[in-house]
């Protein structure tokens, strides 16, 4: 090929080029000496701002460390607080446990004090005769048992003091099946606030105690000083002193009644009524507070804070607290879960004076009898037991057990009007229409 030569139009396309670089390049150097000075004034106001924020942001930290140096010195005072404060608990308990006076306050500790004695049938001993020891239903093992220990359980039952005790399995099946509940029953004195115990043991049942109680705390005097008998009224003492009437109810009218061996209380009300007879005394028991009609469900003060005007006057039914038979019609009702009266032919919860009627021995004779007791001649149609009803069941006492009924006739009858019962033992009755 030939070589072509340059033409004209080359050259002129040649220097039009280098004419146009360096203007381009030229605008490219303005455009970017312009955009600089931009990015530094910006950088410049950044510095700026930071250098105004530091000294905030130093102020915050500053307030910060302030607080959490308030805030641990908040928390090592109240740790010291509550130091100082377990100290003087753990003083005040020292304290308390260094006291072996004779003056017996059962508010802390003898709501706890479940004890009842039993027969080998299960029934609640009154008298002063021998019977199991139990605490909330078990036994009582022997280890560490003393006559400190025997007189004080005696007294939270009402008791004036132990006669004897001794331990063995002596029940058959009825003691062994049950639980042992409490061991290394200790006392100090023949107070029960002295005593210390453990629920947890290593016995076996011929270490269970059985106890002898005698005598009692509580009587009735005249105004002359005398022993009130039969069914009347008397200002109650409890060894020699007067009961202030604070919590006082009924329930604690029947409880006290039983332990001096009536069979429950008639009436009760305070006064000052025997002059000098009564204001020589001085009071021994105030906050007498019973959650039902026996005294092992008491608990009391021996220290006070009442006038002679509070002591407490009561009337005791005579008798044993159970029924040898009925006199005159019992007072039977069925109501259904709000109280009221039962509709007829419906079932409903078996009512004695007010309370429930528990299953023990009770059948049809039972059943039968009762239903006629309560206007049905045809009798019963069938019985069951259980807690039915909430709360208007169980807030009721238990006032009959051991119903056992030789025939359909309410006179072939017997009961108990204690018990050792629960509201799962309930009788609901449908009588036939």
């Amino acid at each position: 090929m030939e070589k072509r030569e340059p033409e004209e139009d080359d050259y002129e396309e040649e220097e039009e080029m280098e004419k146009r670089e360096p203007e381009e390049d030229y605008e490219e150097e303005e455009e970017m000496e312009k955009r600089e000075p931009e990015e530094d004034d910006y950088e410049e106001e950044e510095v700026e701002e930071v250098e105004k924020r530091e000294p905030e942001d130093e102020a915050l930290e500053y307030d910060d460390e302030i607080v959490m140096e308030k805030r641990e010195d908040d928390s090592e005072e109240a740790a010291a607080e509550d130091k100082e404060e377990k100290r003087e608990d753990a003083h005040a308990e020292e304290s308390a446990e260094s006291e072996s006076n004779e003056v017996e306050d059962l508010d802390a500790r003898a709501i706890q004090a479940r004890f009842t004695l039993v027969d080998y049938r299960g029934r609640r001993i009154y008298g002063q005769r021998e019977g199991l020891l139990l605490f909330h239903g078990g036994t009582v093992c022997d280890d560490g048992f003393s006559w400190n220990s025997a007189h004080a359980i005696c007294r939270t039952m009402g008791f004036a003091h132990a006669r004897r005790y001794r331990s063995g399995l002596v029940y058959g099946s009825f003691q062994s099946r049950k639980p042992i509940r409490l061991d290394d029953v200790v006392c100090s004195s023949s107070h029960w606030s002295s005593c210390r115990s453990t629920a947890h043991h290593n016995c076996n049942h011929h270490e269970d105690i059985l106890l002898t109680c005698t005598g009692t705390g509580f009587q009735l005097r005249n105004r002359h000083g005398g022993l009130v008998t039969g069914r009347s009224e008397g200002l109650l003492t409890y060894q020699g002193g007067t009961v202030c009437d604070d919590y006082f109810n009924m329930n604690s009218a029947h409880a006290i009644c039983r332990v001096m061996g009536y069979s429950s209380a008639a009436r009760w009300r305070h006064g000052q009524l025997y002059g000098s007879q009564q204001t020589h005394r001085r009071i021994n028991m105030d906050d007498v507070r019973c959650s039902y009609s026996h005294w092992n469900y008491c608990s009391y003060r021996t220290s006070h804070n009442c006038r002679h005007y509070e002591d407490v006057f009561l009337t005791c039914q005579p008798g044993r607290p159970r029924s040898g038979g009925p006199r005159g019609r019992p007072s039977f009702t069925l109501v259904d879960w709000r109280g009221h009266t039962a509709a007829r032919g419906c079932e409903g919860l078996l009512l004695f004076a007010g309370g429930t009627v528990c299953d023990d021995y009770f059948n049809m004779n039972s059943a039968h009898a009762i239903c006629k007791v309560l206007g049905y001649p045809r009798g019963a149609i069938r019985y069951r037991n259980g807690h039915a009803y909430g709360s208007m069941q169980s807030r009721r006492r238990i006032t009959m057990d051991d119903v056992r009924c030789s025939s359909t006739r309410w006179s072939s009858c017997r009961y108990h009007t204690y018990h050792n019962c629960s509201h799962g033992e309930d009788i609901l009755l449908t009588c036939r229409r």
